[in-house]
C-alpha cells in the first residue's frame, strides 16, 4: 500500500505544478491591458496641444474679424449738373468717430468742384484700401473743358481712423527720395492714357530737376493743409507708392508712377 501512494503522490505534485504552471501565463493576458493603456495616454499626448492652441487661435483671428466688420459702401452727391461718388464706412464700435469719419471722407471728395467751378464733371471712386486703421480712396473723374473735350483728372485721400486726420506722401515715403526717383526715370506708369514715350519725355523734361518735383511734392495731398487744389496726390497700397503727376491733356491729363521703397 505504501509503494501505491508515492506515484500518487508525485503525480499529485506534477498536477500542482501543471495548474501554478498555467497561472503563470495569465500575466500575459494583462500585459496586453497595460499596452492599451499606454496607447490611449499616448493618444491622449497627442490631443493635448490641440486644447492648448484653442486660445491662441482666437486671439489671433480677432483682428481679421474686426476688419471684416468694416465695410464701406459708395454714394452719389450731386452737384448741379456734376455727380461725385464717394464712400461711407460702417462697422466702426465708436458711432460718434464713424460718423466723423464719413464726414471728412465725403467733404474731401466733394472738394474737386473748387477745381472745376465753372465745368460739369463727374468722378467715380475706388477704395484702395481699408482695415480698422486707415481707408485709402482713389478718385478718377473728367470735366468738360473749352474746346469741347474732356479733361481726365485724378486725386485721392487717405484718411487715419485713430487720429482723423488726412495722410499723404509724408506718411508713406520721402519727397526728395520721389523727386529723385522721378528725375531717373526709372519709375513703373501706371493709369496712362498717352504714349508712354511723349509722357516720360514731358515728366524728364531738362527743366524738370530734382528741387522742380521737390517743391512740388511737398505740397501734394490734402494733407498740406493748402487753400488750393493740390497738384499731386498719392497714396500707399501693399507696400507700394503711387504718385499722381500732371502732364498735357493730349498726353491724358495725368499719370500715376509708382514703386516700392523698400526696393529702392
Amino acid at each position: 500500500m505504501r509503494k501505491k501512494t508515492i506515484p500518487i503522490l508525485i503525480l499529485a505534485a506534477l498536477s500542482a505544478m501543471a495548474i501554478s504552471g498555467c497561472k503563470k501565463r495569465e500575466p500575459v493576458d494583462l500585459s496586453s491591458l497595460h499596452t492599451t493603456e499606454a496607447v490611449e495616454t499616448e493618444s491622449m499626448k497627442e490631443t493635448s496641444p490641440v486644447k492648448q492652441t484653442d486660445a491662441p487661435s482666437e486671439a489671433v483671428s480677432q483682428a481679421p474679424s474686426d476688419s471684416a466688420a468694416l465695410k464701406t459702401e459708395l454714394k452719389t452727391e450731386q452737384i448741379g449738373s456734376s455727380s461725385v461718388q464717394y464712400p461711407q464706412i460702417s462697422g466702426m464700435k465708436d458711432s460718434s468717430r464713424q460718423e466723423e469719419a464719413n464726414a471728412i471722407l465725403k467733404n474731401n471728395a466733394l472738394a474737386v468742384a473748387k477745381a472745376f467751378p465753372d465745368q460739369t464733371f463727374s468722378v467715380r471712386a475706388t477704395v484702395e484700401a481699408v482695415n480698422l486703421k486707415r481707408v485709402t480712396v482713389s478718385y478718377r473723374g473728367s470735366a468738360a473743358s473749352g474746346s469741347g473735350g474732356e479733361e481726365r483728372f485724378f486725386y485721392t485721400n487717405t484718411l487715419d481712423l485713430d487720429t482723423m486726420e488726412n495722410l499723404g506722401l509724408s506718411d508713406f515715403t520721402d519727397a526728395y527720395t520721389v523727386a529723385g526717383y522721378i528725375v531717373s526715370g526709372d519709375y513703373k506708369l501706371s493709369d496712362a492714357a498717352g504714349n508712354e514715350e511723349g509722357i516720360r519725355s514731358e515728366l524728364n523734361a531738362s527743366d524738370r530737376t530734382v528741387e522742380y518735383y521737390y517743391n512740388k511734392l511737398k505740397a501734394a495731398d490734402f494733407s498740406a493743409g493748402g487753400e488750393g487744389w493740390p497738384e499731386i496726390f498719392s497714396y500707399e497700397k501693399q507696400g507700394v507708392v503711387y504718385v499722381s503727376l500732371p502732364v498735357s491733356q493730349a498726353a491724358g491729363g495725368y499719370v500715376l508712377i509708382h514703386y516700392s521703397p523698400d526696393n529702392k
